[in-house]
């Protein structure tokens, strides 16, 4: 049984401060002291941020943080008491041994439970802050060892907050390293770097999104013409069309992009855009959802391993294969959760048929890192302890999951609105995907589930989420947990198409393949010369080049004879020993299913 943690006295300080702010929260570990300290020497004492410092504490040892950190600098440090009322340009430094959050405007602090490990304060700091405060919050991560601090920095990305972590100038790297390797970082500098770009933000009119009025208009409408050129600079640039996201969360994205690339207008951000590809690639990074955890529904997960899985393997005869698709898989956690689960069922003897688990995300970043199947320690903090015993090795202070497990998963790239569907599925989990999309996105998604699903298939969607108007295609059978069953056909099955939202996105679709951009040289064949063909040889021909689908004729040893149409499109020359095998020059987001 998990004990109560013990609250700690309180003692209410300061007065309440009349305006909201920015809550800036900063860990570190090994070295860490050095690097917040030359944080605060440069740091402008009237930036109007709060500033929360959580380090690495024995919880035997008295801490002096409070006296080294005050020295030379002009800013207030404060050990944080419990019920203290926070205020702009103080320093609040967590006591050895307590947990602290903030809350309502106020620290709340109780004692360490020393029964969960791993021990992660920075994390779990981090997480309870962006939960609470969303946008309004600052991230850094400064010198320290292991990884305490990535989570906690995806959380605050992911709720649109900045973060910054230290560059080569610390002491320690594997902290900041980590973090970086996530891909949520906003800023890598130096800590006296970090202090400068805080004074100049605040300068900018740096405002978090609580001190508005909630009867302000937006910053940036629905309608507003530089959004939907915006829209169209990055569908041409990218391949994928966010116009079919919801504004809200563009929006959001946008003005988190904005601020770092400090424009106030969104006119003055589109001459950036157009300017600098690496910033395009930066705002098409922080417009993907990219948030998974393993194990993250445990009862859903729980009642797919007790009801579902088992059901559909032993609907399965031994010479047959069960197919999961898992759309959006981000760096794979869902899908390895599914693959864990199903080892576990062959494990007590239920019918052992052969698993593929087809795992696709829009991002090449995140299925790079799925593919690897390494995790940081916080990562892994939601599987249970058996579990990780018997599905990862550790490396270092991380987990790899195993050899078994990975190789049931194919990853690959796959944009679920604009890309031919999967087939042939028997169960596909597409949790806290919808709630993204519009409405016309919507309807196109369940359709495509319909199609990709087997006759009794299961589709699984997230607490939020529904089929909405297509109960002509699901039936739901378990309504806690969003799990649907595929009803028969009722005619053709058919995807609906997704018609551009805004006027001007042309259908790129033919010229893009995923988020590679082909130039037209490398589409286009050369023309018949009419002088030496017949009038409908030259009309055939024309036609033939410009508009017959991409394939390619092969003998039985797979080896390719003759090429017709784009066919670099799907398939390339790999590096090293030259070879013509299709299966060898098909493209990774292909690969799987041609086989």
């Amino acid at each position: 049984m998990k004990k109560a943690k013990t609250p700690i006295a309180n003692q209410e300080v300061a007065a309440a401060p009349k305006k909201k702010f920015p809550i800036v929260a900063i860990g570190a570990s090994a070295g860490g002291l050095d690097a917040v300290r030359h944080f605060l020497q440069n740091l402008d004492e009237h930036t109007g941020m709060a500033y929360f410092y959580i380090q690495h504490l024995s919880p035997d040892h008295p801490s002096s943080l409070v006296t080294i950190l005050s020295q030379d600098i002009n800013i207030k440090v404060q050990e944080a008491k419990n019920r203290m009322l926070v205020a702009p340009d103080n320093v609040y430094v967590c006591s050895p041994n307590t947990e602290m959050r903030v809350e309502n405007g106020k620290i709340k602090l109780q004692a360490r439970d020393s029964s969960i490990l791993p021990y992660l304060p920075i994390d779990d700091f981090f997480c309870a802050l962006a939960s609470k405060y969303k946008e309004n919050i600052i991230g850094i991560v400064l010198s320290g060892n292991a990884n305490d601090g990535s989570q906690g920095l995806k959380a605050i990305k992911e709720e649109g907050g900045v973060t910054f972590a230290q560059n080569k100038t610390a002491k320690y790297s594997s902290m900041p390293a980590s973090a970086i390797a996530t891909g949520a970082v906003d800023y890598i500098l130096s800590p006296k770097e970090m202090a400068l770009k805080l004074a100049e933000m605040s300068k900018n009119g740096y405002e978090p999104s609580f001190a508005k009025n909630k009867s302000d208009t937006p910053a940036i409408q629905e309608n507003d013409e530089c959004l939907k050129k915006m829209l169209k600079i990055l569908h041409k640039g990218t391949g994928v069309d966010f116009s079919h996201y919801k504004m809200n969360t563009v929006r959001r994205r946008l003005q988190h992009r904005m601020l770092i690339c400090n424009t106030k207008l969104l006119k003055d951000y589109i001459i950036v855009l157009e300017s600098n590809i690496s910033e395009l690639q930066l705002l098409y990074k922080d417009m993907l959802i990219n948030v998974t955890s393993f194990f993250r529904d445990k009862e859903a997960f729980h009642t797919l391993q007790k009801t579902y899985l088992p059901l559909l393997l032993n609907n399965k005869k031994p010479s047959e294969i069960l197919r999961i698709w898992v759309p959006a898989c981000s760096t794979g956690e869902e899908a390895y959760t599914i693959a864990m689960i199903v080892s576990e069922i062959h494990d007590k003897n239920v019918n052992n048929v052969a698993v593929q688990i087809f795992a696709t995300d829009l991002s090449e970043d995140v299925i790079n890192t799925a593919r690897a199947g390494l995790y940081t320690e916080a990562d892994v903090k939601g599987i249970p302890p058996a579990m990780l015993i018997k599905y990862f090795a550790k490396e270092g202070g991380e987990y790899r999951i195993i050899k078994d497990i990975r190789e049931m998963c194919v990853f690959a790239i796959h944009n679920l609105l604009s890309d031919p569907p999967f087939s042939r599925m028997d169960f596909i989990s597409c949790c806290n995907v919808l709630i993204y999309f519009d409405a016309p996105a919507q309807k196109r998604a369940i359709p495509t589930f319909h199609f990709a699903l087997n006759e009794g298939g299961y589709l699984m969607l997230g607490k939020a989420e529904s089929i909405g108007a297509s109960t002509l295609l699901f039936t739901q059978v378990d309504s806690k947990h969003k799990i649907y069953t595929r009803k028969k056909d009722n005619g053709i099955r058919k995807v609906p198409e997704l018609a551009p939202r805004l006027p001007g996105i042309a259908a790129y679709n033919d010229l893009i393949l995923k988020k590679h951009v082909y130039p037209t040289q490398y589409i286009k064949t050369k023309q018949p010369n009419i002088n030496t063909l017949s009038l409908n040889a030259a009309i055939d021909a024309i036609l033939l080049s410009g508009h017959m689908p991409a394939c390619a004729i092969i003998n039985k040893d797979m080896e390719i004879l003759q090429f017709r149409g784009a066919t670099s499109f799907y398939l390339e020359h790999q590096t090293g020993k030259a070879s013509l095998n299709i299966l060898k020059m098909a493209r990774p987001e292909c690969a799987f299913e041609l086989r």
